[in-house]
């Protein structure tokens, strides 16, 4: 949950905001595309967090809409979300990604299968790579750390596309 928990409490350090507001800036920085925060559940992380005592929600009533919660940082969130920054900082940093369980399992299918499977993973890896591309021209403007992920991203897409075609290579041989 730490993740969530510093994606809220990071966004609302730069602003108080409501649990609706948080859940469109979360889309709106592609927090979702790279990591494993669901938009669902900020709201129930929101409410989380308040009974925590980390923010602090203050209604207002709306004349042209519903009445509305909207949510701040408390003395003890701040404290917490600097906690959760060394907490995810001295964690041992690890890359899991989905697509090694089938790697691992290639040989158990007729090889002419699982070339097409590394073919297609190939085509799905350059295809995330291009569309990460577009995101990083489309939100040229954003602050240095949110351009430093694209540029991150790209770069894990582009390692991986030379790891597979190594693999590929290899995975022939053997065959």
């Amino acid at each position: 949950m730490s993740g969530v928990d510093l994606v809220i409490l990071g966004m609302l350090l730069e602003k108080p905001q409501s649990a609706y507001e948080l859940q469109k800036d979360v889309a709106y920085h592609h927090y979702d595309k790279w990591s494993k925060i669901g938009l669902p559940t900020i709201y129930q992380n929101v409410h989380r967090l308040e009974a925590a005592g980390y923010l602090q929600g203050e209604v207002q009533t709306g004349e042209k809409r519903a009445n509305r919660t909207v949510y701040s940082i408390t003395e003890a969130g701040k404290a917490h979300f600097v906690q959760l920054m060394r907490e995810n900082v001295d964690r041992e940093v690890q890359f899991l990604f989905d697509f090694n369980i089938v790697i691992t399992n290639l040989n158990k299918i007729p090889h002419v299968e699982a070339k097409t499977l590394l073919q297609k993973l190939h085509d799905n890896i350059r295809k995330a790579a291009a569309q990460n591309a577009a995101l990083a021209a489309k939100y040229a403007d954003i602050p240095f750390v949110g351009q430093a992920i694209f540029q991150q991203q790209q770069r894990l897409y582009q390692a991986l596309l030379d790891w597979l075609t190594g693999f590929r290579a290899e995975f022939n041989k053997e065959a």
